[in-house]
């Protein structure tokens, strides 16, 4: 097909319109607050208003795109000229039923999260400018989902880096709070850096970023026995070929993924997440949850055609050792968000790991309830942040952290309706059947005994490493949920024994207010799974799955192994259920035995410390933090140190040497001038002047007398001739 053909434009059709639409309102919610909001609750509202319309309009989408045809519109913006062609520059949108899932999650969430912050938020100083920043985010995330163009979607992508730096620096006035929010900034903008570099691949090899005509053209393009990646398209009766070494097809694929490095906090950019919960808890529900980092995986399901085998391998490996890594950092948390955020980056693991081993489907099934359920966990924590806030307010103790886990317990009682949308959304999250995360979690964990199987070609293959992190994460994963519900719900209060001027202060606690109970209230029901699928057991049989084909991939090469694993995960689906259950039973299990009310350890967890040997590594997440600083941060600020002493004392050294050198050799230039040039001139002057002194008696004016002495001269020239 012709290049020209491929980037026609594609006019606005009804469902196009209605797209831009919801990408829009989000938009004009932040300029109207962040113009005219003046800290009163009526903005608040109407944000929160302009969002439900941005949901409807989301699910009205959704209905048509699901059970219909793609919406995609496209126009030139502009072009390219060379020397043979003009290479048109489009933007469009494009929205699939990924698409369309993905935009429905974003504004739901978005809209429940504007309804718990209108009460949770109320007093703060900067009350609508924080609502502002809501819509703004919204905006960013749904252009990151609706763009058909891999560079438009980087524009969207870094407005999504900076709307979430700002919410995660929203209380500016604390030190903590804007460190976290520049940390979040700069690590994301390393993984851009690789995510800018696979964009370059790509528009180099094919003079397009326009995401359909890109997978057209990569399934055109061939790989040589010479090593090398050539890609063909025809202009008018012209063919035009690009080269470039095979490996650049690998290099563009993990590029790509660097951008779900650092937006997804996968290893080794994983640090930033934890400490984004500096930021407002329903801002890390809306962020942390549900939209900015889940925005790698959908990254990866947008450009997961144009993904070759070892960019595939090399995804499931990171995705698998993150989702390890972060679950053995939870198990020692002593910050109730933190152990939140971890478990976060531990989920974000499984479906990166899935898109790895080609579990598309599931990947993106687990995006989807680990929406809902991560986000009433973080809004449900927010709730309990809430309610002890009455007991700082009792106690007058400004070192009394509501945050704190070692001074909690035996919540259920007083918050129980938090207790039973945490525990709801817990069991999703640990994996139990008849919730939502037993079917997608177990749907990756059967993928990556299918794809060992396929793609393993020994007994001890290092392929075996992926399942077996993912299932030992699934242990890990009930065991801190487990102490986590046991530490906070159950047992007795603690903040008595480490503040002893909180005696009594647990009769203060009471539970939140509606307008933040709604929304938990929602989304543990999505945390349910006969939402997604009447049978609890398998979730293949899920309506989301069944409508999620797994695209297959536009490289060259032969890639039917992905296919075979598709219809090998049927297979190993009851083994993966079973062995996941067990691992889920025995976690729960360990997790009553260590933390239970009146045992051993929770009787003395009140005075908890960092612990020792492995839970000091948990504690400090693998000591990452400290390798950064020590390997990295340390050493850069050495070497920017020494860098500015070598400019202070040798360039600058230099620098102001050759200006004394010049003010000196100015100096000598001017002594010269005035006592040398000016002393010769002078010198002549008075010679002249004295010549004239001495001729000047000779001009008397007679001229008799200049008559004798010309004559007296001739008379001189004459002898002088004849001797």
């Amino acid at each position: 097909m012709d290049y020209a053909s491929l980037s026609q434009p594609l006019a606005l059709s009804t469902g196009s319109i209605l797209a831009l639409l919801v990408m829009m309102l989000p938009f004009l919610s932040f300029l109207l607050l962040i113009s005219f909001g003046r800290g009163r609750e009526t903005w608040a509202w109407l944000g929160t208003g302009i969002q439900l319309s941005a949901a409807v309009a989301s699910a009205i989408i959704f209905s048509q795109v699901w059970f219909g045809d793609t919406i995609h519109a496209r126009a030139v913006w502009f072009q390219l000229s060379t020397e043979s062609f003009r290479y048109p520059f489009t933007l469009g949108l494009l929205i699939d039923k990924v698409a369309a899932l993905m935009m429905l999650v974003v504004t739901v969430v978005s809209l429940l999260v504007h309804l718990y912050s209108i009460e949770y938020m109320r007093g703060e100083k900067h009350y609508t400018r924080y609502f502002a920043y809501l819509g703004l985010f919204t905006f960013a995330m749904l252009g990151v989902v609706l763009m058909d163009n891999l560079l438009l979607i980087f524009v969207f992508w870094e407005l999504v880096g900076v709307s979430s730096y700002a919410l995660i620096s929203f209380w500016n006035e604390r030190p903590a709070a804007l460190q976290a929010g520049s940390k979040a900034f700069i690590m994301n903008r390393i993984g851009d850096a690789g995510f800018l570099v696979g964009i370059m691949i790509l528009w180099s090899q094919f003079g397009t970023l326009d995401l359909k005509v890109l997978e057209h053209l990569m399934q055109q393009s061939v790989l040589t026995k010479d090593g090398y990646w050539l890609s063909y398209f025809r202009i008018g009766g012209q063919i035009f070929e690009n080269s470039a070494p095979a490996h650049w097809l690998t290099l563009a694929g993990i590029g790509l993924f660097c951008g779900t490095v650092g937006k997804s906090a996968q290893f080794p950019l994983k640090t930033w997440l934890p400490d984004a919960m500096q930021g407002p808890t329903p801002a890390s529900a809306l962020i942390h949850a549900a939209t900015m980092v889940a925005a790698g995986v959908y990254l990866l399901a947008r450009v997961y055609v144009l993904l070759d085998g070892t960019a595939l391998t090399v995804i499931a490996f990171v995705g698998a050792i993150t989702a390890f890594m972060a679950a053995v950092a939870a198990l020692s948390q002593h910050d109730i968000k933190r152990v939140l955020a971890f478990s976060t980056i531990s989920q974000l693991g499984y479906m990166v790991m899935g898109m790895g081993i080609g579990a598309y489907d599931a990947s993106l099934f687990h995006l989807v309830t680990h929406a809902a359920f991560k986000a009433c966990l973080f809004l449900a924590a927010g709730s309990v942040i809430h309610a002890l806030h009455a007991v700082e307010h009792h106690g007058h103790d400004h070192t009394y952290d509501p945050q704190d886990m070692r001074t909690m317990g035996g919540l259920r009682k007083q918050l129980p309706y938090t207790f039973a949308a945490y525990l709801i959304a817990s069991l999703a999250l640990a994996g139990v059947p008849l919730f939502s995360g037993f079917l997608s979690k177990d749907a990756i964990l059967a993928g990556t005994l299918a794809w060992t199987d396929k793609i393993a070609t020994a007994s001890f293959s290092f392929y075996y490493i992926v399942p077996a992190l993912a299932f030992f994460t699934t242990f890990l994963t009930a065991l801190y949920m487990g102490r986590q519900i046991l530490l906070v719900f159950f047992g007795e209060f603690r903040a008595a024994k480490k503040h002893t001027s909180l005696h009594g202060a647990q009769q203060f606690i009471k539970e939140s207010p509606s307008l933040m109970l709604i929304p938990l209230i929602i989304l543990s029901v999505f945390s349910i799974s006969f939402v997604y699928s009447l049978n609890p057991l398998d979730g293949g049989a899920s309506w989301l799955t069944q409508n999620l084909l797994v695209p297959i991939t536009a490289v060259p090469g032969d890639y039917n192994y992905l296919v075979e694993i598709i219809s090998l995960k049927d297979d190993w689906h009851g083994f993966a259920s079973l062995l996941a259950l067990g691992l889920v039973i025995f976690g729960i299990g360990l997790a009553f035995l260590l933390y239970r009310p009146k045992g051993k350890f929770v009787n003395a967890y009140a005075n908890a410390s960092q612990g020792k040997g492995l839970a000091a590594i948990s504690f400090h997440n693998w000591y990452l933090d400290y390798l950064y600083r020590n390997i990295i941060i340390t050493p850069s600020i050495h070497f920017s140190t020494l860098v500015h002493h070598f400019d202070q004392k040798v360039v600058n050294g230099l620098v102001d040497l050759m200006g004394v050198a010049q003010v000196v050799l100015a100096h000598l230039l001017s002594w010269f001038d005035r006592y040398i040039i000016d002393g010769i001139v002078t010198l002549f002057s008075k010679i002249a002047v004295f010549i004239g002194w001495l001729a000047r008696p000779a001009q008397q004016g007679k001229i008799q007398t200049y008559f004798i002495v010309s004559l007296l001269a001739f008379i001189a020239f004459i002898y002088y001739l004849i001797l």
